[in-house]
Protein backbone atom coordinates (compact mmCIF):
# COMPACT_ATOMS: atom_id res chain seq x y z
CA UNK A 1 0.00 0.00 0.00
CA UNK A 2 1.36 3.33 -0.93
CA UNK A 3 2.51 6.04 1.75
CA UNK A 4 0.48 9.66 1.85
CA UNK A 5 3.49 11.07 0.75
CA UNK A 6 4.29 8.74 -2.02
CA UNK A 7 0.48 9.41 -3.07
CA UNK A 8 1.28 13.29 -3.42
CA UNK A 9 4.43 12.93 -5.77
CA UNK A 10 2.37 10.47 -7.94
CA UNK A 11 -0.36 13.25 -8.02
CA UNK A 12 1.92 15.77 -8.43
CA UNK A 13 3.65 14.20 -11.33
CA UNK A 14 0.56 12.80 -13.45
CA UNK A 15 -0.43 14.58 -16.28
CA UNK A 16 -4.43 14.04 -16.36
CA UNK A 17 -6.93 16.79 -15.89
CA UNK A 18 -7.87 17.86 -12.43
CA UNK A 19 -11.23 18.03 -11.20
CA UNK A 20 -11.93 21.51 -9.86
CA UNK A 21 -13.16 21.12 -6.47
CA UNK A 22 -14.32 24.47 -5.81
CA UNK A 23 -12.01 25.22 -2.63
CA UNK A 24 -10.19 27.77 -5.46
CA UNK A 25 -9.20 28.94 -8.67
CA UNK A 26 -6.43 29.59 -10.82
CA UNK A 27 -6.19 33.41 -12.27
CA UNK A 28 -4.12 34.09 -15.26
CA UNK A 29 -2.45 37.30 -15.52
CA UNK A 30 -4.17 39.56 -18.24
CA UNK A 31 -1.83 40.60 -21.25
CA UNK A 32 -0.74 44.37 -21.81
CA UNK A 33 -1.95 45.97 -24.87
CA UNK A 34 2.34 45.93 -25.60
CA UNK A 35 2.73 42.02 -24.76
CA UNK A 36 -0.43 41.35 -27.17
CA UNK A 37 1.20 43.47 -30.25
CA UNK A 38 3.79 41.18 -29.48
CA UNK A 39 2.19 37.56 -29.30
CA UNK A 40 0.35 39.01 -32.59
CA UNK A 41 3.63 39.90 -34.10
CA UNK A 42 5.10 36.57 -33.50
CA UNK A 43 2.46 34.38 -34.71
CA UNK A 44 1.99 36.73 -37.81
CA UNK A 45 6.06 36.24 -38.59
CA UNK A 46 6.02 32.63 -37.95
CA UNK A 47 6.87 29.99 -40.74
CA UNK A 48 3.44 28.53 -39.90
CA UNK A 49 1.02 31.44 -40.19
CA UNK A 50 3.05 32.21 -44.03
CA UNK A 51 2.42 28.96 -45.30
CA UNK A 52 -0.96 29.26 -44.34
CA UNK A 53 -1.29 32.52 -45.96
CA UNK A 54 0.52 31.35 -48.85
CA UNK A 55 -2.39 28.47 -49.22
CA UNK A 56 -4.95 31.36 -48.70
CA UNK A 57 -3.55 33.45 -51.39
CA UNK A 58 -3.91 30.64 -53.88
CA UNK A 59 -7.37 29.94 -52.90
CA UNK A 60 -8.35 33.51 -52.69
CA UNK A 61 -7.09 33.72 -56.71
CA UNK A 62 -9.05 31.18 -58.26
CA UNK A 63 -12.43 32.60 -58.06
CA UNK A 64 -10.02 34.63 -60.39
CA UNK A 65 -9.85 31.85 -62.44
CA UNK A 66 -13.33 30.54 -63.05
CA UNK A 67 -15.05 33.69 -63.04
CA UNK A 68 -14.67 36.42 -66.25
CA UNK A 69 -13.08 39.60 -64.30
CA UNK A 70 -12.83 42.97 -65.37
CA UNK A 71 -9.84 44.31 -66.95
CA UNK A 72 -8.08 45.48 -70.38
CA UNK A 73 -6.95 42.00 -71.43
CA UNK A 74 -10.27 40.61 -71.34
CA UNK A 75 -13.91 41.36 -72.77
CA UNK A 76 -15.63 43.70 -70.81
CA UNK A 77 -18.98 42.14 -71.80
CA UNK A 78 -18.14 39.06 -70.12
CA UNK A 79 -18.83 40.29 -66.76
CA UNK A 80 -22.16 41.69 -68.03
CA UNK A 81 -23.41 38.94 -69.53
CA UNK A 82 -22.39 36.46 -66.66
CA UNK A 83 -24.51 38.69 -64.13
CA UNK A 84 -27.45 38.24 -66.18
CA UNK A 85 -27.42 35.01 -66.75
CA UNK A 86 -26.71 34.16 -62.64
CA UNK A 87 -29.29 36.81 -61.64
CA UNK A 88 -29.29 35.73 -57.70
CA UNK A 89 -25.58 35.14 -57.45
CA UNK A 90 -24.15 37.84 -59.84
CA UNK A 91 -25.08 40.24 -58.14
CA UNK A 92 -23.89 39.15 -54.33
CA UNK A 93 -20.45 38.48 -55.70
CA UNK A 94 -20.16 41.36 -57.84
CA UNK A 95 -20.69 43.25 -54.47
CA UNK A 96 -18.44 41.13 -52.53
CA UNK A 97 -15.76 41.94 -55.67
CA UNK A 98 -15.95 38.52 -57.29
CA UNK A 99 -15.02 40.34 -60.79
CA UNK A 100 -12.06 42.27 -60.04
CA UNK A 101 -10.24 40.12 -57.81
CA UNK A 102 -6.91 40.92 -57.54
CA UNK A 103 -8.06 44.14 -56.94
CA UNK A 104 -10.08 42.96 -54.15
CA UNK A 105 -10.29 43.89 -50.23
CA UNK A 106 -9.85 40.54 -48.79
CA UNK A 107 -7.12 39.19 -51.85
CA UNK A 108 -5.03 42.20 -50.87
CA UNK A 109 -5.37 42.16 -47.13
CA UNK A 110 -4.00 38.39 -47.64
CA UNK A 111 -1.21 39.05 -50.00
CA UNK A 112 -0.15 42.23 -47.81
CA UNK A 113 -0.35 39.55 -44.33
CA UNK A 114 1.39 37.37 -46.31
CA UNK A 115 3.96 40.56 -47.63
CA UNK A 116 4.50 41.11 -43.74
CA UNK A 117 5.06 37.71 -42.30
CA UNK A 118 7.82 36.80 -45.20
CA UNK A 119 9.57 40.11 -43.87
CA UNK A 120 9.28 39.56 -40.53
CA UNK A 121 10.69 35.49 -41.15
CA UNK A 122 13.52 36.53 -42.98
CA UNK A 123 14.96 39.54 -41.12
CA UNK A 124 15.32 37.51 -37.84
CA UNK A 125 17.15 34.27 -40.23
CA UNK A 126 19.07 36.58 -41.95
CA UNK A 127 20.77 37.81 -38.16
CA UNK A 128 21.42 34.96 -36.98
CA UNK A 129 23.01 33.51 -40.13
CA UNK A 130 25.07 36.12 -39.99
CA UNK A 131 26.15 35.76 -37.06
CA UNK A 132 27.33 32.18 -37.75
CA UNK A 133 29.13 33.46 -40.78
CA UNK A 134 31.70 35.39 -38.02
CA UNK A 135 31.79 32.56 -35.70
CA UNK A 136 34.41 29.78 -36.30
CA UNK A 137 33.42 26.14 -36.72
CA UNK A 138 33.11 24.55 -33.04
CA UNK A 139 35.95 22.46 -31.80
CA UNK A 140 35.99 19.00 -32.35
CA UNK A 141 34.31 16.80 -29.36
CA UNK A 142 36.57 14.49 -27.92
CA UNK A 143 35.04 11.53 -28.31
CA UNK A 144 34.45 11.47 -32.23
CA UNK A 145 33.16 7.56 -32.11
CA UNK A 146 30.06 8.67 -31.53
CA UNK A 147 29.60 10.65 -34.19
CA UNK A 148 27.32 9.68 -37.44
CA UNK A 149 30.39 8.81 -39.14
CA UNK A 150 33.76 7.72 -38.09
CA UNK A 151 36.95 6.88 -39.31
CA UNK A 152 40.23 6.25 -37.81
CA UNK A 153 43.80 4.05 -38.38
CA UNK A 154 47.36 4.47 -36.73
CA UNK A 155 50.15 6.20 -38.37
CA UNK A 156 53.69 4.57 -37.83
CA UNK A 157 55.02 6.93 -40.72
CA UNK A 158 57.47 8.83 -38.01
CA UNK A 159 55.12 12.32 -38.89
CA UNK A 160 54.40 14.74 -35.72
CA UNK A 161 51.55 15.51 -34.55
CA UNK A 162 51.72 18.59 -35.76
CA UNK A 163 52.45 17.52 -39.37
CA UNK A 164 49.39 15.16 -39.13
CA UNK A 165 47.51 18.23 -38.17
CA UNK A 166 49.26 20.69 -40.93
CA UNK A 167 48.08 17.93 -43.35
CA UNK A 168 44.32 17.66 -42.23
CA UNK A 169 44.14 21.13 -42.20
CA UNK A 170 45.23 21.25 -45.63
CA UNK A 171 43.03 18.81 -46.60
CA UNK A 172 39.76 20.59 -45.14
CA UNK A 173 40.59 23.99 -46.86
CA UNK A 174 40.96 22.03 -50.29
CA UNK A 175 37.77 20.82 -49.84
CA UNK A 176 36.79 24.74 -49.37
CA UNK A 177 36.21 24.00 -45.63
CA UNK A 178 35.99 26.99 -43.09
CA UNK A 179 38.96 25.47 -40.63
CA UNK A 180 39.66 25.97 -36.79
CA UNK A 181 43.00 24.43 -35.79
CA UNK A 182 43.33 23.42 -31.50
CA UNK A 183 45.84 21.73 -29.09
CA UNK A 184 44.87 19.43 -26.00
CA UNK A 185 46.54 19.07 -22.78
CA UNK A 186 48.15 15.83 -23.47
CA UNK A 187 50.07 16.50 -26.24
CA UNK A 188 47.27 15.56 -29.33
CA UNK A 189 45.59 18.11 -31.17
CA UNK A 190 42.09 19.03 -32.95
CA UNK A 191 41.28 20.12 -36.52
CA UNK A 192 37.26 21.13 -36.91
CA UNK A 193 36.15 22.75 -40.39
CA UNK A 194 32.83 23.50 -41.60
CA UNK A 195 31.13 23.85 -45.17
CA UNK A 196 27.83 24.73 -46.42
CA UNK A 197 26.99 28.27 -45.45
CA UNK A 198 25.78 28.98 -48.70
CA UNK A 199 22.60 26.40 -48.12
CA UNK A 200 21.13 28.80 -45.34
CA UNK A 201 21.73 31.75 -48.34
CA UNK A 202 20.51 29.95 -50.89
CA UNK A 203 17.12 29.97 -48.43
CA UNK A 204 17.27 33.23 -47.59
CA UNK A 205 18.07 34.14 -51.21
CA UNK A 206 15.00 32.71 -52.40
CA UNK A 207 12.57 33.85 -49.64
CA UNK A 208 14.06 37.36 -50.00
CA UNK A 209 13.66 36.69 -54.10
CA UNK A 210 9.87 35.34 -53.31
CA UNK A 211 9.37 39.03 -51.19
CA UNK A 212 11.02 40.56 -54.71
CA UNK A 213 7.92 39.18 -56.76
CA UNK A 214 5.25 40.20 -54.50
CA UNK A 215 6.86 43.41 -54.47
CA UNK A 216 7.15 43.80 -57.69
CA UNK A 217 3.16 42.61 -58.73
CA UNK A 218 1.97 45.26 -56.25
CA UNK A 219 4.27 47.87 -57.94
CA UNK A 220 2.58 46.88 -60.97
CA UNK A 221 -0.63 47.05 -59.63
CA UNK A 222 -0.16 50.58 -58.48
CA UNK A 223 2.29 52.26 -60.41
CA UNK A 224 1.92 50.50 -63.83
CA UNK A 225 -1.66 50.67 -66.41
CA UNK A 226 -2.31 48.97 -69.37
CA UNK A 227 -4.29 50.08 -72.53
CA UNK A 228 -5.76 49.29 -75.50
CA UNK A 229 -5.49 51.20 -79.10
CA UNK A 230 -7.15 50.36 -82.53
CA UNK A 231 -5.69 51.83 -85.47
CA UNK A 232 -6.29 51.68 -88.99
CA UNK A 233 -3.53 51.81 -91.76
CA UNK A 234 -2.75 55.96 -92.17
CA UNK A 235 -4.04 56.30 -89.03
CA UNK A 236 -2.00 56.80 -85.55
CA UNK A 237 -2.74 58.20 -82.15
CA UNK A 238 -1.02 60.16 -79.59
CA UNK A 239 -0.31 58.48 -76.31
CA UNK A 240 -3.23 60.36 -74.10
CA UNK A 241 -5.95 58.62 -71.42
CA UNK A 242 -8.64 59.73 -73.68
CA UNK A 243 -7.82 58.38 -76.71
CA UNK A 244 -7.41 54.45 -75.64
CA UNK A 245 -10.32 52.21 -76.22
CA UNK A 246 -9.85 50.42 -73.04
CA UNK A 247 -7.39 51.25 -70.24
CA UNK A 248 -6.45 50.30 -66.39
CA UNK A 249 -4.47 52.49 -64.41
CA UNK A 250 -2.63 51.72 -60.67
CA UNK A 251 -3.82 53.81 -57.99
CA UNK A 252 -0.62 55.88 -58.34
CA UNK A 253 -0.86 56.54 -62.11
CA UNK A 254 -2.04 60.21 -63.40
CA UNK A 255 -3.85 59.84 -66.60
CA UNK A 256 -2.50 63.06 -67.64
CA UNK A 257 1.72 62.49 -67.13
CA UNK A 258 1.57 59.27 -69.17
CA UNK A 259 4.52 59.50 -71.97
CA UNK A 260 3.42 61.78 -74.71
CA UNK A 261 4.51 59.83 -77.84
CA UNK A 262 2.90 59.25 -80.73
CA UNK A 263 2.53 56.25 -83.33
CA UNK A 264 1.14 55.56 -86.81
CA UNK A 265 0.44 52.56 -88.55
CA UNK A 266 1.81 52.76 -92.12
CA UNK A 267 1.22 49.27 -93.00
CA UNK A 268 -0.27 45.90 -91.71
CA UNK A 269 0.83 42.63 -93.14
CA UNK A 270 -0.45 39.45 -92.58
CA UNK A 271 0.63 35.89 -93.83
CA UNK A 272 -1.68 32.65 -94.14
CA UNK A 273 -1.58 28.90 -94.65
CA UNK A 274 -2.03 28.90 -98.15
CA UNK A 275 -2.03 25.06 -98.57
CA UNK A 276 -5.61 23.63 -98.96
CA UNK A 277 -4.70 20.37 -98.18
CA UNK A 278 -3.81 21.76 -94.89
CA UNK A 279 -5.51 20.56 -91.50
CA UNK A 280 -4.80 24.49 -90.72
CA UNK A 281 -5.55 25.88 -94.05
CA UNK A 282 -5.90 29.78 -93.70
CA UNK A 283 -4.67 29.74 -90.14
CA UNK A 284 -2.17 33.13 -89.38
CA UNK A 285 1.60 32.39 -90.36
CA UNK A 286 2.66 35.93 -89.60
CA UNK A 287 1.93 39.82 -88.29
CA UNK A 288 3.91 42.80 -89.42
CA UNK A 289 2.95 45.96 -88.27
CA UNK A 290 5.15 48.93 -89.99
CA UNK A 291 4.72 51.94 -87.91
CA UNK A 292 6.77 55.68 -87.35
CA UNK A 293 6.40 56.68 -83.90
CA UNK A 294 7.48 59.85 -82.00
CA UNK A 295 9.24 59.61 -78.90
CA UNK A 296 8.39 63.56 -77.45
CA UNK A 297 6.52 66.27 -79.05
CA UNK A 298 9.65 67.77 -79.83
CA UNK A 299 11.21 64.47 -81.70
CA UNK A 300 12.06 63.64 -85.12
CA UNK A 301 10.18 60.49 -85.99
CA UNK A 302 11.53 57.13 -86.27
CA UNK A 303 10.37 53.77 -88.11
CA UNK A 304 10.23 50.64 -86.14
CA UNK A 305 8.69 47.07 -86.94
CA UNK A 306 6.26 45.42 -84.27
CA UNK A 307 5.42 42.15 -84.33
CA UNK A 308 3.26 39.88 -81.66
CA UNK A 309 6.72 38.92 -80.03
CA UNK A 310 8.30 41.99 -80.51
CA UNK A 311 7.10 44.86 -78.98
CA UNK A 312 8.02 48.74 -79.21
CA UNK A 313 9.03 50.33 -76.05
CA UNK A 314 9.10 53.89 -76.15
CA UNK A 315 9.49 55.80 -72.63
CA UNK A 316 9.14 53.48 -70.61
CA UNK A 317 6.22 51.65 -72.06
CA UNK A 318 6.01 48.69 -73.99
CA UNK A 319 3.80 48.61 -77.26
CA UNK A 320 2.12 44.79 -78.42
CA UNK A 321 0.82 44.42 -81.12
CA UNK A 322 -2.07 41.90 -79.81
CA UNK A 323 -4.71 41.41 -83.06
CA UNK A 324 -5.58 42.61 -86.15
CA UNK A 325 -8.69 43.04 -88.83
CA UNK A 326 -10.23 45.37 -91.76
CA UNK A 327 -11.40 48.58 -91.87
CA UNK A 328 -14.27 48.78 -94.65
CA UNK A 329 -13.99 52.36 -96.14
CA UNK A 330 -17.33 53.57 -96.87
CA UNK A 331 -18.65 57.35 -98.10
CA UNK A 332 -22.45 58.87 -97.22
CA UNK A 333 -24.05 61.62 -99.94
CA UNK A 334 -27.06 63.02 -99.00
CA UNK A 335 -29.58 63.79 -101.45
CA UNK A 336 -28.04 66.73 -102.83
CA UNK A 337 -24.62 64.58 -103.50
CA UNK A 338 -22.56 65.61 -100.53
CA UNK A 339 -20.27 63.86 -98.61
CA UNK A 340 -21.52 63.68 -95.30
CA UNK A 341 -19.00 60.74 -94.23
CA UNK A 342 -15.69 61.08 -97.00
CA UNK A 343 -13.76 57.91 -97.06
CA UNK A 344 -14.22 56.88 -93.57
CA UNK A 345 -12.89 53.65 -92.16
CA UNK A 346 -14.15 52.16 -89.38
CA UNK A 347 -12.68 48.75 -87.78
CA UNK A 348 -14.83 45.43 -88.25
CA UNK A 349 -13.95 42.84 -85.42
CA UNK A 350 -14.17 39.07 -86.27
CA UNK A 351 -16.93 36.86 -86.09
CA UNK A 352 -16.57 34.37 -88.03
CA UNK A 353 -14.25 32.09 -89.64
CA UNK A 354 -11.84 33.11 -92.47
CA UNK A 355 -11.49 36.69 -91.32
CA UNK A 356 -15.08 37.47 -91.59
CA UNK A 357 -15.65 40.65 -89.15
CA UNK A 358 -18.86 42.20 -88.30
CA UNK A 359 -19.18 46.19 -87.62
CA UNK A 360 -21.45 49.30 -87.44
CA UNK A 361 -21.70 53.04 -88.79
CA UNK A 362 -23.66 55.93 -87.32
CA UNK A 363 -24.09 59.25 -89.01
CA UNK A 364 -25.43 61.44 -87.01
CA UNK A 365 -25.17 64.61 -88.64
CA UNK A 366 -25.98 65.54 -92.02
CA UNK A 367 -28.68 62.82 -92.96
CA UNK A 368 -31.99 64.47 -93.70
CA UNK A 369 -35.25 62.00 -94.65
CA UNK A 370 -37.30 62.59 -97.83
CA UNK A 371 -39.19 65.16 -96.06
CA UNK A 372 -35.93 67.03 -94.45
CA UNK A 373 -36.07 66.47 -91.32
CA UNK A 374 -32.74 65.12 -89.50
CA UNK A 375 -32.44 62.03 -88.83
CA UNK A 376 -29.86 59.09 -87.20
CA UNK A 377 -28.42 57.63 -90.39
CA UNK A 378 -27.17 53.51 -89.00
CA UNK A 379 -25.39 50.70 -91.01
CA UNK A 380 -24.65 47.20 -89.68
CA UNK A 381 -22.35 45.17 -91.90
CA UNK A 382 -20.45 42.24 -92.46
CA UNK A 383 -16.99 41.80 -93.96
CA UNK A 384 -16.25 38.90 -95.80
CA UNK A 385 -12.62 39.36 -97.01
CA UNK A 386 -13.15 36.95 -99.91
CA UNK A 387 -15.99 36.74 -101.19
CA UNK A 388 -17.17 33.82 -103.41
CA UNK A 389 -19.83 35.34 -105.40
CA UNK A 390 -22.67 34.46 -103.75
CA UNK A 391 -24.39 34.44 -100.08
CA UNK A 392 -24.10 30.40 -99.58
CA UNK A 393 -27.56 29.07 -98.53
CA UNK A 394 -28.01 28.14 -94.49
CA UNK A 395 -24.35 29.92 -93.99
CA UNK A 396 -24.60 33.65 -94.82
CA UNK A 397 -21.81 35.11 -95.01
CA UNK A 398 -18.57 32.53 -96.01
CA UNK A 399 -15.24 33.94 -96.92
CA UNK A 400 -13.08 31.68 -98.90
CA UNK A 401 -10.01 33.05 -97.63
CA UNK A 402 -8.68 35.18 -94.64
CA UNK A 403 -6.86 37.74 -97.81
CA UNK A 404 -8.73 40.18 -98.88
CA UNK A 405 -8.42 39.32 -102.53
CA UNK A 406 -12.19 39.98 -103.42
CA UNK A 407 -14.20 41.99 -100.30
CA UNK A 408 -17.24 42.62 -100.28
CA UNK A 409 -19.82 44.26 -97.39
CA UNK A 410 -22.77 43.29 -96.71
CA UNK A 411 -24.91 46.03 -95.14
CA UNK A 412 -28.18 46.82 -93.66
CA UNK A 413 -29.57 50.63 -93.17
CA UNK A 414 -31.57 51.88 -90.21
CA UNK A 415 -32.97 55.50 -89.66
CA UNK A 416 -34.85 57.05 -86.70
CA UNK A 417 -33.71 57.55 -83.12
CA UNK A 418 -30.07 55.78 -82.26
CA UNK A 419 -30.01 56.91 -79.18
CA UNK A 420 -28.64 59.68 -77.27
CA UNK A 421 -24.77 57.72 -76.71
CA UNK A 422 -25.19 54.49 -78.82
CA UNK A 423 -21.26 53.90 -78.15
CA UNK A 424 -18.58 53.23 -80.17
CA UNK A 425 -18.39 49.30 -81.21
CA UNK A 426 -22.98 49.21 -80.31
CA UNK A 427 -25.59 50.55 -81.86
CA UNK A 428 -29.35 50.81 -80.43
CA UNK A 429 -31.54 50.55 -82.82
CA UNK A 430 -34.72 49.54 -80.86
CA UNK A 431 -36.32 53.27 -81.78
CA UNK A 432 -35.06 52.97 -85.39
CA UNK A 433 -36.80 51.84 -88.52
CA UNK A 434 -34.80 49.28 -90.73
CA UNK A 435 -34.65 50.51 -94.63
CA UNK A 436 -35.18 47.93 -97.33
CA UNK A 437 -32.08 48.57 -99.58
CA UNK A 438 -32.62 48.16 -103.52
CA UNK A 439 -31.54 44.79 -104.70
CA UNK A 440 -31.37 43.07 -101.20
CA UNK A 441 -30.32 39.88 -100.62
CA UNK A 442 -33.66 38.33 -100.24
CA UNK A 443 -37.22 39.91 -99.00
CA UNK A 444 -36.70 38.35 -95.83
CA UNK A 445 -33.10 39.85 -95.38
CA UNK A 446 -33.30 43.79 -96.34
CA UNK A 447 -29.64 43.97 -96.61
CA UNK A 448 -27.43 44.35 -99.55
CA UNK A 449 -23.84 43.18 -101.08
CA UNK A 450 -21.34 45.88 -102.52
CA UNK A 451 -18.37 44.58 -103.98
CA UNK A 452 -15.34 46.71 -104.92
CA UNK A 453 -16.59 45.82 -108.85
CA UNK A 454 -17.53 48.87 -111.07
CA UNK A 455 -21.95 49.42 -110.56
CA UNK A 456 -21.51 47.39 -107.49
CA UNK A 457 -19.84 49.55 -105.54
CA UNK A 458 -22.91 52.00 -104.88
CA UNK A 459 -26.52 51.57 -103.17
CA UNK A 460 -29.03 54.09 -103.38
CA UNK A 461 -30.92 54.89 -99.95
CA UNK A 462 -34.93 54.58 -100.67
CA UNK A 463 -36.88 57.55 -101.78
CA UNK A 464 -33.78 59.61 -103.12
CA UNK A 465 -32.34 60.58 -99.58
CA UNK A 466 -28.61 59.51 -100.49
CA UNK A 467 -26.33 57.25 -101.51
CA UNK A 468 -23.96 54.51 -99.62
CA UNK A 469 -20.19 53.73 -101.47
CA UNK A 470 -17.95 50.78 -100.59
CA UNK A 471 -14.97 52.74 -101.14
CA UNK A 472 -12.33 50.09 -100.29
CA UNK A 473 -10.66 48.15 -97.34
CA UNK A 474 -7.56 48.91 -95.03
CA UNK A 475 -6.81 46.79 -92.23
CA UNK A 476 -6.47 47.64 -88.63
CA UNK A 477 -4.06 46.41 -85.79
CA UNK A 478 -4.68 46.56 -82.14
CA UNK A 479 -1.68 47.47 -79.79
CA UNK A 480 -1.97 47.23 -75.99
CA UNK A 481 0.68 49.57 -74.06
CA UNK A 482 1.60 48.11 -70.76
CA UNK A 483 3.80 50.04 -68.79
CA UNK A 484 5.32 48.33 -66.33
CA UNK A 485 8.20 49.53 -63.93
CA UNK A 486 8.48 46.42 -61.80
CA UNK A 487 9.94 44.14 -64.66
CA UNK A 488 13.62 44.45 -63.38
CA UNK A 489 12.61 43.66 -60.13
CA UNK A 490 10.55 40.81 -60.93
CA UNK A 491 13.43 39.20 -63.23
CA UNK A 492 16.19 39.35 -60.86
CA UNK A 493 14.16 38.21 -58.29
CA UNK A 494 13.03 35.19 -60.75
CA UNK A 495 16.68 34.56 -61.36
CA UNK A 496 17.07 34.67 -57.00
CA UNK A 497 14.13 31.93 -56.61
CA UNK A 498 16.20 29.70 -59.38
CA UNK A 499 19.35 30.52 -57.80
CA UNK A 500 18.40 30.39 -53.88
CA UNK A 501 16.62 27.21 -54.69
CA UNK A 502 19.56 25.34 -56.12
CA UNK A 503 21.62 26.39 -53.10
CA UNK A 504 19.00 25.17 -50.91
CA UNK A 505 18.97 22.03 -52.18
CA UNK A 506 22.20 21.15 -53.59
CA UNK A 507 24.01 22.42 -50.99
CA UNK A 508 24.81 20.31 -47.96
CA UNK A 509 25.99 21.67 -44.34
CA UNK A 510 28.70 19.48 -43.01
CA UNK A 511 31.38 19.35 -40.16
CA UNK A 512 34.48 17.15 -40.38
CA UNK A 513 36.27 16.97 -37.47
CA UNK A 514 40.34 15.32 -37.20
CA UNK A 515 41.83 14.49 -34.34
CA UNK A 516 45.30 13.44 -33.90
CA UNK A 517 46.37 11.84 -30.67
CA UNK A 518 50.27 11.45 -29.59
CA UNK A 519 51.53 7.67 -29.48
CA UNK A 520 50.28 5.21 -26.35
CA UNK A 521 52.74 3.94 -23.77
CA UNK A 522 54.88 1.37 -25.67
CA UNK A 523 53.60 2.22 -29.69
CA UNK A 524 55.46 4.60 -31.52
CA UNK A 525 51.90 4.99 -34.48
CA UNK A 526 49.98 8.24 -33.73
CA UNK A 527 46.01 7.64 -33.35
CA UNK A 528 44.12 9.62 -36.10
CA UNK A 529 40.27 9.89 -36.29
CA UNK A 530 37.98 11.64 -38.41
CA UNK A 531 34.62 12.05 -37.93
CA UNK A 532 31.34 13.70 -40.14
CA UNK A 533 28.12 15.42 -38.46
CA UNK A 534 25.56 16.55 -41.01
CA UNK A 535 22.84 19.33 -40.35
CA UNK A 536 20.15 17.26 -42.23
CA UNK A 537 20.05 13.85 -44.28
CA UNK A 538 23.54 13.48 -46.25
CA UNK A 539 24.15 10.79 -48.28
CA UNK A 540 27.55 12.17 -49.48
CA UNK A 541 28.67 12.23 -45.83
CA UNK A 542 30.48 9.48 -45.44
CA UNK A 543 31.90 9.57 -48.78
CA UNK A 544 33.12 13.02 -47.68
CA UNK A 545 35.02 11.73 -44.38
CA UNK A 546 36.51 8.52 -45.75
CA UNK A 547 37.74 10.95 -48.69
CA UNK A 548 39.74 13.28 -45.89
CA UNK A 549 41.39 10.32 -43.89
CA UNK A 550 42.42 8.34 -47.05
CA UNK A 551 44.10 11.57 -47.83
CA UNK A 552 45.85 11.36 -44.41
CA UNK A 553 46.43 7.49 -43.70
CA UNK A 554 49.88 6.80 -44.77
CA UNK A 555 49.89 3.91 -47.72
CA UNK A 556 51.80 1.41 -45.13
CA UNK A 557 49.26 1.87 -42.09
CA UNK A 558 47.34 0.04 -41.23
CA UNK A 559 43.06 1.01 -40.51
CA UNK A 560 40.68 -0.61 -37.76
CA UNK A 561 37.77 0.60 -38.19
Amino acid sequence: MASPTEEMDAASLTTAPREDTGTGSVTLPRLSSWEMLRWAWRQLTSMRVALILLFLLSLAAIPGSLLPQRSPNTDPTLVTVWIAKHKTFGPLLDHMQFFTVYKSVWFSSIYLLLFISLIGCILPRTWQHVKVLRKPPPAAPRNLARMPTHFRFSDGSGASVEDRLGAAEAALKKKRFRVVRGVDADGGGWVSGEKGYLREAGNLIFHLSLVGILAGFAIKGYYGYQAKVVISEGGGFTNIAMYYDDHSFGGGVDPNKVPPFGLTLQKFTATYEPNHNAPDYGQARDFTADVMYTPSPTSPSKKAVVKENSPLNVDGVSVYLSSHGYSPVITVRDKTGKAIVDHQPVEFFDSGAMGVGSGIYKVKNGYTDQFGSPQDLGLSGIFIPDYPGEMVPGLGAVSLFPTASNPALVLSAYTGNLGPNPGVYTMDVSRAQRVKLPNSVDPTNPAVVLTLQPGKNTVALPNGTGTIEFDGVVQWAQFDLNHDPSKMLVFVSAIGIIAGLLGSLGIRRRRVFVRVKPAAAGQEALRVEVAGLARAEDSRLREEVRGVGRGLRPSKAGAQK
